[in-house]
């Protein structure tokens, strides 16, 4: 039987694609020019003898092109395929079920217009505007090509088969959702393979990247301030006390810095680049800091609804990425057997079971809940899931894991599930040696347990941990880890103390 001819491809992954590159390259840019900003505000930060956050090992990177090339992919693989499959669906939809009827058109586009009002309620935002600026006409431009140019036509229920498998598995899948689901994730689908491992040292070495270019100002580890015109001395060190304590450092007016406080008579003005936010009477600001800098946060944060698009994208957008990469790949060693309509049901086919069977496997090995009672034969399972589960119930009811004989040999454990989740537990056992333990892990080869390590240490309130975590950021050319280890810091009741 002579096969039918396209004058277009028939998989709609190149199209895919496109949208992803096109993504990758606004991505690059908005992450290449935060990292020039935070480079800028780091050695302002350096300059002024106060602990920068990334360190001088990490901030070099801030200028390279890798790095923003690499933390781009965060956006791509979110905000660029929801955004991508989104306009693919849509257009689908308007040329298959609505037979490309006008007024369908209309609420598409107006849809689309919708979008890019949405993402700038906030404030306009350039960047995030490029992204529905650019991508949907491009995509839906060659979705209509592709589908006006195919020479094969499918039966209802052909399309069906094609269509149901995604929907049915998000389905399925969001049955799982829940609070520890996307740790799970990481620890049965991530952790346990070499792969996994690889994909999760990647994503722990550049996504604070991509972060830092969407956070608001109070999501960020490191604030900047300067103080103007402030009538008395006592006015002076109070206004000073109280953002240090928020996290705000105290830089010079000539420093590029977010927020400048300008005294006018016993009115505060609250201003950002030049441009008044709100103005408070001085007494009130000394009486309620933390909620009035959390404001101008608020009316600061232009990336906020972008913000929830990402993260919806992320729970969406990027597992659906994912079958589409799986049905290529299926649909073309098929096709090396196997007419196109015959491949591509069969890929369609296969991917929902692949998913199904992912989905049991990742079910089945999620922690079950285990009777204190059960705990130490638990703890000495030769299942490393069985293991962890009773890692988890230790913490969650705060019991000691130096109780427990298994302790010992836990400690050693090649597993860096397992390391992670005891590491939690020591953040309430107290017993002997626990604090020298806890310290080792500090050193540990896994990004996820040495950040865990420095959250317990932060839990603990131990001041006697100050300088060795302080020593560590000075070691580590680890982002993340310096993050967790500045928080920890600030939990310890440790304060930024040098200013101008």
């Amino acid at each position: 039987m002579r096969k039918s001819k396209l004058s277009s491809p028939f998989h709609p992954i190149g199209t895919l694609f496109i949208g992803l590159l096109i993504a990758q390259a606004i991505a690059t840019i908005q992450v290449y020019l935060s990292n020039l900003k935070l480079f800028a505000t780091v050695s302002a930060v350096i300059a002024a003898g106060y602990l920068a956050i990334p360190n001088q090992q990490v901030m070099g990177s801030l200028q390279t092109f890798a790095s923003a090339f690499y933390g781009g992919f965060f956006f791509s693989f979110t905000i660029g395929a929801g955004i991508t499959l989104g306009t693919m669906a849509a257009t689908w939809a308007w040329d298959r079920a609505f037979r490309r009827h006008r007024y369908i058109l209309f609420f598409f586009l107006s849809v689309w217009g919708g979008s890019l009002l949405f993402v700038n309620i906030r404030g306009y935002s350039l960047i995030p505007t490029l992204y529905f600026l650019i991508i949907p006409p491009v995509i839906f431009k060659l979705t209509a090509k592709r589908q006006s140019n195919t020479e094969i036509r499918w039966s209802r229920m052909q399309q069906l088969v094609h269509v149901i498998p995604i929907p049915l598995l998000a389905l399925l899948w969001f049955t799982q959702f829940d609070e520890t689901m996307f740790l799970d994730l990481r620890d049965n689908l991530l952790l346990s393979n070499h792969w996994g491992r690889k994909f999760s040292d990647f994503y722990y070495s550049y996504t604070l990247y991509p972060a830092e270019a969407f956070k608001s100002l109070d999501q960020k580890n490191i604030k900047t301030c300067a103080l103007e015109n402030i009538q008395t001395r006592s006015s002076h060190e109070n206004l000073k006390s109280r953002l240090m304590a928020r996290g705000y450092l105290l830089l010079p007016n000539t420093a590029t810095i977010d927020l400048k406080i300008v005294q006018k008579k016993n009115n505060l003005d609250f201003r950002s680049r030049q441009r008044l936010i709100f103005q408070i009477p001085l007494n009130q600001f000394l009486s309620d800091s933390q909620n009035i800098l959390q404001r101008f946060s608020q009316q600061l944060d232009s990336h906020a609804l972008f913000r929830q698009i990402t993260f919806l994208s992320l729970l969406l957008g990027f597992p659906v990425l994912i079958y589409m990469v799986l049905h290529a790949v299926l649909y073309y060693l098929l096709l090396l057997f196997l007419g196109r309509k015959t491949a591509g049901l069969t890929a369609s086919i296969m991917c929902l079971f692949i998913g199904i069977i992912v989905l049991i496997y990742f079910q089945s090995n999620r922690s079950d809940i285990i009777d204190i009672k059960d705990i130490p034969q638990a703890l000495e399972s030769e299942n490393w899931q069985t293991r962890v589960s009773a890692l988890k119930t230790i913490q969650q009811q705060k019991l000691k894991i130096t109780d427990y004989k298994a302790y010992p040999q836990l400690l050693k454990s090649q597993r860096p599930q397992e390391r992670y989740w005891l590491v939690k537990t020591l953040a309430y056992s107290r017993g002997p040696g626990t604090y020298e333990d806890l310290l080792s892990f500090l050193n540990d080869k896994n990004t996820n347990v040495r950040c865990m390590a420095l959250y317990a240490l932060g839990l603990r309130k131990n001041p006697s941990a100050i300088n060795p975590i302080l020593e560590r950021i000075k070691q580590s050319d680890n982002w993340y880890s310096q993050t967790y280890a500045y928080h920890a810091l600030r939990s310890l009741g440790w304060k930024q103390t040098n200013s101008p």
